[in-house]
């Protein structure tokens, strides 16, 4: 064989084993790579996760309240006397100072009269002896000290009978004035079962009693813990709505105004007492009856979970997330709850997804994902 072409056959050989070499390269360390990425996906943890999206959430918190008034009189009579007329009904709505019942008057116009004629007398005889004494005050040398005593003395005795007289007067026409009892407030009025020319008195009982309905007051009770919430605001209930659902189950028109809490915890549910007023056109509120409590408010920057996905623990509570691939456990403060669902503060990371079911302890800080939607 000559020696070209040898050395074709040898360039011939090499290039085949190149070639040859290649390919193996090709199919069988290819595979290699891609079984150790496969590896390496099957050592990551795969959870059902939501991705932590903020928002302002609406919540209510339901309590049992019930109505009473913000003014409630019973009318009685200052003075004894006969009832000589009744200007009012049973369920009426009177205003302040109306004339509800009239008293006869007689007895206590005459004693009036002459209480009056009484100031009269005592005034002129007053002015007799003041004009009296100034006279002789002024010839002091011409009136002994004895005349000039004794007219001093009279002069100031007939003072203090008049003044005597005028209040005597002013007690009289007290009395007459009360012969007309009128409306303490403005409100309804109750029973009314009296009779033209009963007599009463002080120590009879109530004529009838009148009741505010509008404005009226909502009574409930917040826990201990919710209480001291509220304390740590500007004003309690500041950015909550106070609404309240009627026994037929409509909501109430009127939002209430929070007036203020009670000055003492009840011991037996370690509560406090809430109160809040309503406007009650129509009366529709009526006092001693039982309404439901709804305080609404937003819960800006919150985040909605099931309740089953917060770990309930003595000192904190806490969820499991998957953060920037690698699963955690973090604390959380729940702000307030909506059927079955936590509202909690928004205290995550852009990015972060809530795991939603079971997790092992032991597999904390180990990498995991998201399952992928079939």
């Amino acid at each position: 064989m000559s020696r070209k072409i040898y050395a074709v056959l040898l360039v011939s050989f090499v290039t085949l084993a190149f070639l040859f070499g290649l390919l193996c390269n090709h199919f069988y360390q290819k595979p290699d790579i891609e079984n150790k990425s496969a590896f390496s996906k099957a050592q990551e943890l795969t959870f059902d996760a939501l991705e932590v999206r903020p928002q302002n959430i609406k919540v209510s918190q339901k309590y049992i309240g019930y109505v009473i008034p913000i003014h409630e009189v019973f009318v009685e009579p200052f003075i004894n006397g006969f009832i000589e007329n009744i200007y009012v009904k049973g369920g009426e709505i009177v205003k302040k100072d109306d004339v509800l019942v009239i008293l006869k008057q007689d007895e206590y116009k005459a004693a009036l009269a002459s209480a009056y004629a009484d100031v009269l007398k005592a005034e002129a005889d007053y002015k007799n002896k003041e004009s009296y004494f100034k006279r002789i005050q002024k010839a002091d040398k011409a009136v002994s000290a004895a005349d000039l005593e004794n007219a001093e003395a009279a002069y100031l005795a007939s003072g203090a009978v008049f003044e005597q007289a005028k209040a005597g007067y002013e007690l009289a026409k007290v009395n007459y004035d009360y012969t007309l009892i009128r409306a303490p407030i403005t409100g309804v009025v109750g029973d009314v079962s009296l009779t033209k020319g009963n007599y009463v008195s002080p120590s009879t009982s109530a004529l009838l009693n009148i009741v505010q309905y509008s404005p009226i007051r909502v009574v409930f009770s917040i826990s201990d813990e919710e209480y001291l919430e509220e304390l740590k605001k500007k004003k309690p209930f500041i950015d909550e709505k106070i609404k309240i659902e009627l026994p037929n189950g409509e909501i109430f028109q009127n939002e209430g105004v929070f007036r203020y809490t009670d000055n003492t915890l009840d011991k037996a549910t370690n509560s406090m007492a809430v109160y809040a007023d309503f406007k009650n056109i129509g009366k529709v509120l009526t006092p001693n009856s039982y309404v439901t409590v709804w305080c609404e408010k937003t819960l800006k920057n919150a985040v909605a979970v099931s309740k089953g996905v917060v770990d309930i623990e003595d000192k904190a509570n806490f969820v499991y997330i998957i953060r920037k691939g690698v699963l955690n456990k973090v604390p959380v403060e729940i702000l307030g709850s909506k059927e079955n669902e936590f509202i909690l503060k928004n205290t995550f990371e852009k990015g972060d997804e809530i795991v939603l079911e079971h997790v092992e302890p032991s597999d904390l800080n180990k990498k995991a994902v998201k399952k992928e939607k079939a």
